[in-house]
């Protein structure tokens, strides 16, 4: 599911991949949200919009919930919201 984005070395440098995939503590930026209609802008309310970073914070306990920030605001996410939710790393 991850696709590479290539630099002119031809040297993979960001990795595009869903915000679901990402682990506690690391940081990545929004290049598109695929979710319709209220929940769509239910996040992008809280900031989750195309060109954000976005920091995963932790995981709920008890739960497959995850905290993200985006800039002073968190925000818990289900892992089928998140994955809905494509953003770049530097993770390889």
């Amino acid at each position: 599911m991850r696709s590479p984005i290539a630099l002119e070395s031809g040297v993979p440098a960001q990795c595009e991949q869903p915000l679901s995939n990402l682990s506690v503590g690391e940081t990545a930026v929004v290049q598109r949200i695929t979710l319709q209609g209220k929940l769509r802008n239910y996040v992008m309310r809280f900031g989750l919009v195309e060109g954000a970073q976005v920091y995963v914070v932790r995981r709920v306990p008890l739960g497959s919930l995850r905290v993200y920030r985006i800039g002073q605001t968190e925000i818990a996410l289900r892992p089928e919201t998140a994955r809905q939710i494509v953003v770049t790393s530097d993770r390889q």
